[in-house]
């Protein structure tokens, strides 16, 4: 990868820099924003906050928030009406009970083995895993011996599920479990968000992302070593 440099002195088109990284990304650190752009951390965290500001002005339909670190535009609450006709939305109620558990907790902890799963809920779930993993809400990488599950990047985007546990705060697990499940049975569907990007940068493009961790799509029954 071509080595990155700051591309202007203009202070306006270093704001438009970081504005379209974070357009393009599904997610991106102050980090990632400054390696890629050139431009110190210091200045890329204080062009970073003026965006949140501008995009709090009711002439804009979408907002910078931060979730878990990362920067990401979703469009504003009070479009959901219409934005829903035309973006794919999944709600946290298509998934059962059991299913639902298992993505509250990988959203908690980023990745979690099948053994650690079978621990938090007391029974083996290999059935869930793989309804789980053909419908698209996770997926798993070869660890040693084993596999690591976590919840793709489009079920976070379409179910906004981060953003409820972020909203929840230092709640438990069971709180948390009690919280999404009674936002899943609401009626008031006007909350939910879409978020705005277009294909995410090239995982690749940035050096301190995970390599040599692929994404598996076999179905079969894993043997982990506990």
């Amino acid at each position: 990868m071509p080595k990155s440099r700051e591309i202007s002195n203009d202070p306006s088109k270093n704001k438009a820099l970081i504005e379209a990284l974070i357009f393009a990304s599904r997610g991106i650190t102050l980090e990632q924003l400054a390696q890629v752009s050139g431009i110190d951390k210091e200045e890329v965290g204080r062009i970073v906050e003026e965006l949140i500001e501008e995009y709090k002005k009711p002439i804009h339909g979408v907002e910078l928030k931060e979730i878990e670190g990362f920067f990401r535009f979703y469009t504003k609450s009070d479009f959901s009406d219409w934005i829903s006709k035309v973006a794919r939305k999944r709600h946290l109620g298509s998934l059962t009970p059991a299913q639902l558990e298992i993505a509250i907790f990988l959203a908690v902890k980023k990745g979690a083995t099948k053994f650690e799963i079978d621990s938090m809920r007391g029974r083996d779930s290999a059935n869930l895993l793989r309804q789980l993993l053909s419908s698209g809400v996770i997926k798993r990488r070869k660890v040693g011996r084993g596999y690591v599950y976590s919840l793709t990047e489009t079920f976070k985007d379409e179910s906004m599920i981060e953003e409820l546990i972020r909203q929840a705060g230092g709640a438990s697990f069971e709180a948390l479990l009690a919280t999404v499940n009674e936002e899943t049975t609401s009626t008031n569907a006007g909350e939910s968000q879409v978020r705005v990007a277009s294909d995410p940068i090239t995982e690749s493009s940035i050096s301190n992302l995970s390599e040599g961790q692929t994404e598996d799509r076999n179905l079969e029954p894993e043997e982990e070593s506990r």
